[in-house]
């Protein structure tokens, strides 16, 4: 476990395994015996977890952590790396009621590979259907994204890293500030951005007129600024130098890959759902 995922950097990643292990050993997480979470193999007992959500505080349970067999789980974290068409055929065999285990020995390289070839050019695919099941999980594993990006995004993670204010805090906080048309013109925006996320040159330009990031982050920074000191004792992320980053109230930043590619922020949940 040395790369990120969903957005959660290897270090963060890393943090969750000493709490796992000591949920574990006090018996709140069990491997065995119980079917994959995810092909529902029920001779091939989970014996590897994963989680989609490694924020604060911890959660063992789905939708943030699934018990799974090992086919499974490399099979989750290799979509990245291989054709897309590799992981899609991989989904097509178990909604045919396969299990991770069967899947290379059932089929042929040379049929996975004619498979493959197949959904690339857009053609469907019907492999045999194996055996009639209800696989555990509610299907999460069809919703998992093929963008690479979000490896790295911000926008990828199910919660924001750490806990912000309840919901009905953000509403008392806001009628009590009493944003600007600008500011709150600038949370429209982000809200109904793609994936939540955007940088402040954009902000500037569609919101405020202006050719300037600087502008964007003035008012942006300003809002944030008075809803943290409401909110408090909440305290908002710190620079190194120990400094505020008052914008971590309404969103959290990342950075793309590209040198064209300006820094990012992505609006919390909670302020999405009311600006929206």
């Amino acid at each position: 476990m040395s790369a990120p995922y969903n957005g959660y950097p290897w270090k963060i990643r890393q943090a969750i395994i000493a709490p796992f292990n000591r949920a574990r050993l006090e018996g709140g997480i069990q491997f065995s015996p119980r079917p994959c979470d995810m092909c529902g193999d029920p001779e091939c007992p989970p014996d590897s977890w994963h989680s989609e959500d490694y924020s604060q505080p911890y959660l063992f349970d789905p939708p943030a952590n699934y018990m799974i067999c090992r086919v499974c789980h490399s099979r989750i974290h290799k979509r990245f790396h291989e054709p897309p068409e590799n992981w899609l055929l991989y989904l097509a065999h178990l909604r045919g009621g396969g299990y991770g285990r069967e899947f290379t020995k059932l089929y042929s390289l040379s049929e996975r590979r004619t498979w493959a070839h197949e959904l690339s050019a857009g053609r469907s695919v019907p492999l045999p259907m194996i055996r009639k099941r209800s696989p555990t999980g509610s299907g999460w594993w069809e919703h998992l994204t093929l963008d690479a990006e979000s490896l790295i995004a911000a926008w990828a993670r199910p919660r924001p890293l750490r806990p912000r204010p309840e919901n009905e805090a953000y509403e008392v906080a806001l009628l009590k500030i009493r944003p600007t048309d600008e500011e709150l013109a600038l949370l429209r925006f982000h809200a109904r951005s793609p994936k939540r996320s955007v940088t402040m040159r954009r902000l500037a330009k569609e919101v405020l007129s202006s050719e300037s990031p600087s502008r964007a982050n003035l008012v942006y920074g300003a809002i944030a600024h008075r809803l943290c000191e409401v909110l408090s004792p909440w305290e908002p992320d710190r620079r190194e130098d120990r400094s505020p980053i008052w914008m971590s109230v309404v969103a959290e930043g990342w950075q793309p890959v590209g040198k064209e590619r300006e820094f990012e922020w992505v609006l919390i949940p909670t302020l999405t759902t009311m600006f929206a």
